[in-house]
């Protein structure tokens, strides 16, 4: 990224400050998240004030069920809209929602902390799409992952927030005290470009040029992205204008939205929210001598380092590895932490903490480390690459809402799971789970590094393989080879001519004996059939007719 930034800082900075504010959705987002672990506690500390047991795991796990409602109904606004306008519109009930938890304290009624975080929680399903799509659709390509990841470290400094905040003030004055962040959104975008994806869409072409033009900087030569950009929207405007529900079963649909949603169910089962909602508690059941207070701010601090340089790897080692070294490590954190509580049940608490008092800190810290470099950023820059662009801002909400599900579900569940399987049980669970994540990238997930969302798109077509190369091949009764061939498969070492005919001539590779035919940006059928004796001499060539 540093070294993009050096030698183009005109054509990187735009998308940079583009990503950055766009980002701040996500750090909305991570408000709402760090507000239980510093606010529940407090919450129960508050005299004169009504809160019974049940009511806790509610306040705690509300706003991840909230947002997966919101999450679906982002969709229209995000198709209708706009990106930009989306996320400017959602920071106004995100502002009443917080405000609404802090008033509460004066108007000694819960229903009005529930409605507040109601509020929050709706607001914050739709904000994760439209941050992630609103970066993904304003960056390059090759610097696309980086950005991208902002957003993973925009949750992290979210979360770290009301840690800090949280350990020197009550819940309801940090409720009054994050209400200035979703003005400083509201402020940010209203100066930021429409996505130029967008705008296309919605067939308002010069504004698309501009909004390109400016994000990429004004020295810069836009025309062959724009081109593309132009082209792409073409082909999707070919197809029906209002897209069927039916189309929505297609391979090329449901291939990436299973993976972003397995994917998803596989980074909330590590137990992050867990986790994140209830640090505090956690250290305070490890009978940990650092405050619970202080240890999460530790905690939270690691992981906003940890997840900001994570981002400078991921378009450098690409998204399979990182998912595979971050899972690798989680797992082995939570396979600690289980059996620290493992020990504490069989040798009792006070001997467990003398003996082992280091190792919950010291495994949520490898924890969030691992869990940062990884799984913290790349299932939502997958979310925002390996959807079609016509179906993006449904697929979007979508494998966003199925990860706040998940998120409730972890949420709500975890202090059960502490009751029923025991600490040791619900740390080891989630280490299954993890385990089991490593499995199902290793086989499915493709790599996306580098590449644009238009190839990524042709991934998943049925013809090609996991890196866009042609897969499959038909011979025809005329022993004539019916392929499709896309500009991703040729290599340098296949040479090229174009003879006067109309016809593509080509030689075969002799290290690959592959056959690539070049047709600009397009996806093209040809029939392909050797060059007689009589039209030239041979050499193993073959001449190709459109079909």
């Amino acid at each position: 990224m540093l070294k993009h930034v050096m030698k183009n800082p005109h054509k990187v900075l735009p998308q940079l400050l583009a990503a950055a504010i766009g980002s701040w959705g996500f750090f909305c987002t991570g408000l709402v998240r760090g507000w239980s672990s510093p606010g529940i506690p407090s919450l129960n500390a508050t005299k004169n004030f009504e809160i019974e047991s049940s009511d806790i795991a509610w306040i705690a796990s509300v706003p991840p069920l909230c947002a997966l409602i919101g999450a679906l109904l982002a969709t229209y606004p995000l198709q209708h809209f706009g990106r930009r306008r989306t996320l400017i519109g959602l920071s106004i009930p995100f502002f009443i929602g917080f405000l609404l938890m802090g008033l509460t304290y004066f108007g000694r009624h819960k229903a009005m902390l529930y409605v507040g975080r109601v509020i929050t929680g709706l607001v914050n399903g739709a904000l994760t799409p439209a941050s992630q799509i609103y970066i993904s659709e304003c960056s390059s390509p090759h610097i696309r992952g980086v950005l991208s990841s902002l957003t993973a470290s925009a949750l992290a400094l979210g979360i770290l927030t009301p840690y800090i905040i949280g350990a020197f003030v009550d819940w309801w004055t940090l409720a009054l005290t994050l209400i200035i962040f979703p003005v400083m959104l509201l402020v940010g975008m209203i100066f930021m470009p429409e996505t130029p994806i967008w705008l296309m869409a919605n067939k308002r072409e010069d504004e698309a040029r501009r909004a390109l033009q400016r994000l990429r900087g004004k020295r810069t030569d836009i025309d062959a992205e724009f081109v593309r950009i132009k082209e792409n929207q073409e082909k999707n405007d070919k197809k029906e204008h209002k897209i069927q529900p039916r189309e929505l079963l297609k391979g090329s649909v449901l291939k990436p939205l299973s993976i972003s949603m397995g994917i998803m169910f596989f980074q909330q089962f590590t137990g992050i929210n867990a986790m994140v909602f209830y640090t505090v508690n956690i250290f305070k059941s490890a009978g940990s001598s650092i405050d619970g207070r202080y240890a999460t701010i530790i905690v939270g601090v690691v992981q906003l380092i940890a997840t900001a340089f994570s981002g400078f790897f991921v378009d450098r080692y690409g998204r399979r590895i990182l998912l595979l070294g971050s899972a690798s490590i989680v797992s082995c954190s939570l396979a600690a932490m289980g059996s620290f509580f493992y020990m504490q049940d069989q040798w009792g608490p006070e001997l467990a903490t003398e003996k082992l008092g280091w190792l919950p800190l010291l495994s949520l810290i490898v924890f969030f480390i691992a869990f940062s470099g990884g799984y913290a950023n790349v299932p939502f820059i997958l979310m925002g690459e390996m959807f079609p662009a016509r179906y993006r801002s449904i697929l979007g909400p979508l494998s966003s809402s199925f990860n706040l599900c998940c998120t409730f579900i972890v949420v709500r569940s975890f202090p059960t799971m502490q009751i029923t399987i025991g600490k040791y049980g619900a740390f080891w669970f989630f280490m299954s789970c993890t385990l089991a994540g490593i499995v199902f990238v290793y086989f499915l997930l493709p790599e996306t590094k580098g590449k644009t969302l238009e190839d990524i798109e042709k991934i998943f077509s049925a013809k090609y393989d996991a890196a866009g190369v042609l897969k499959t091949a038909e011979m025809q009764a005329d022993n004539s080879l019916e392929v499709k061939i896309t500009p991703s498969a040729l290599s340098d070492d296949i040479e090229t001519n174009k003879p006067n005919d109309g016809n593509l001539r080509h030689q075969k590779s002799k290290n690959s004996g592959s056959v690539a035919l070049e047709n600009g940006n397009q996806i093209a059928t040809f029939s392909l059939k050797p060059i007689t004796d009589s039209e030239e001499e041979d050499d193993g060539s073959l001449v190709a007719a459109p079909l």
